[in-house]
């Protein structure tokens, strides 16, 4: 018996087979509607990927957390219905990531801020933002900064470590006062996180005019280590200071639902960190608003703002205080819409706005966060040896004498805040 295609059957069989035919298609669409019904839609798939994703982002920016926890803990709570690539991307970083020790000379600190990065950059592939290029970043170098009497030892090396060295083709570059020389050959990878260049006179054989190595990609030198002689000149450094009240603000799209965000129960989560490369602050600021209703309104995303640039001639080492702020708290109709913030951090006070309805439809929200007072350090970039690099160097390394003796009266004429200070992610141990 068949429901479509030639009839076969007897004329007083009709009626049985329009009834049969009718409940096999009902039958027929039930189960397809059930099966539909079952599946995750893709719009809510996203959502609820994006929502474990913002969530640990905002965990990586407290640096009391620790990422891999926060890592393993959004794998097991991606749904069942994510994009098998996302879980995949988290654990090949974590299969990736270097445990700070002997092997690797730089903080946890580090890392953490490379897992965020990810997470930022996944976050946007998934959201088919614009994702730039991977670039590897240094951490720290050891010997901080090379003493040339001790580099003219034969069978020493200076070890580099960093992170996704393997992205790009690194080389090295030996700078003196009036020329460039490329001593890549010299340059061995041994992991993605750890280049060493090997020293004395049959590999990179240094002279008085000699001021520092470069190492370079894309035709850039990204990272510096001076050569400290007893001829160097200490570098001039100064504090610099943006002053207290600078405004930051950010609207976070809406990546679901079409209902009013600030019902009870809204969940509010926002964090911003301070980075600096260069001459140059920036501020990645995040936000997350959630509505637990049934058709929930969630708005998130995270934006990067400039804050501030010293002269083209200086670079910014370091910077006092803390680098993170965050705040999250639970949206209600007697919660303030004002948080307050730390006293240490980057932000006094967050502002939030969109929460107070004027009607029950639609609807955006925005953050504001007002910041404390920012202290950087920046340093002269041209043939010196920066006071930091010089110190670090002390601390760490063997400085022949005579060169201590001339640099060493050198330090009284730079401001005393700045020789407590140590290289972003030094380790705390030699």
């Amino acid at each position: 018996m068949a429901c479509g295609g030639s009839r076969t059957t007897a004329p007083g069989s009709t009626a049985i087979l329009v009834a049969f035919c009718l409940i096999a298609l009902a039958t027929s669409d039930i189960a397809a509607f059930s099966a539909a019904q079952s599946e995750t839609p893709p719009d809510k798939a996203l959502t609820d990927t994006l929502k474990v994703l913002d969530n640990a982002i905002h965990l990586l920016g407290d640096s009391s957390s620790n990422y891999r926890k926060v890592l393993l803990d959004a794998i097991a709570a991606f749904p069942s219905s994510t994009d098998d690539t996302v879980g995949a991307d988290v654990r090949t970083f974590l299969a990736r990531a270097p445990e700070p020790g002997g092997e690797f000379r730089c903080t946890v600190d580090f890392v953490r801020a490379r897992a965020r990065k990810a997470l930022l950059r996944l976050r946007d592939t998934l959201r088919k933002d614009y994702v730039s290029p991977v670039e590897p970043a240094v951490c720290y170098a050891a010997p901080f900064a090379l003493d040339w009497t001790q580099a003219q030892n034969t069978g020493g090396w200076l070890d580099i470590y960093g992170y996704d060295f393997d992205r790009v083709s690194p080389e090295m570059v030996l700078v003196s006062r009036e020329s460039y020389r490329d001593v890549t050959a010299a340059l061995v990878a041994r992991s993605h996180y750890h280049l060493a260049l090997k020293l004395g006179d049959r590999a990179v054989r240094l002279s008085s005019d000699s001021v520092s190595l470069g190492l370079t990609w894309g035709h850039l030198i990204h990272h510096s280590i001076s050569i400290i002689q007893p001829t160097s000149r200490l570098c001039s450094a100064r504090v610099e200071t943006i002053p207290a009240g600078r405004t930051i603000s950010y609207s976070p799209p809406r990546i679901s639902g079409d209902r009013f965000p600030g019902r009870p129960g809204t969940t509010v989560r926002a964090d911003a960190t301070l980075d600096y490369s260069s001459n140059k602050l920036e501020a990645t600021i995040c936000m997350a608003a959630a509505d637990p209703a049934e058709h929930e309104a969630v708005f998130s995303g995270c934006a990067v703002e400039f804050l501030y640039t010293t002269d083209p001639d200086r670079v910014i080492e370091a910077a006092f205080g803390e680098l993170t702020s965050q705040v999250s708290y639970v949206h209600s109709n007697r919660t303030r819409d004002v948080q307050n913030g730390r006293p240490y951090g980057p932000v006094r006070q967050w502002a939030f706005n969109g929460f107070r309805p004027s009607s029950l439809e639609g609807g955006d929200i925005s953050m504001t966060a007002r910041l404390n007072e920012i202290r950087l350090v920046s340093t002269e970039d041209e043939a010196c040896v920066s006071p930091l690099a010089y110190l670090e160097a002390k601390r760490t390394t063997v400085v022949d004498p005579v060169t201590r003796q001339s640099l060493d009266p050198q330090l009284k004429k730079i401001d005393p805040a700045i020789l407590k200070l140590r290289p972003r992610f030094a380790s705390p141990t030699p």
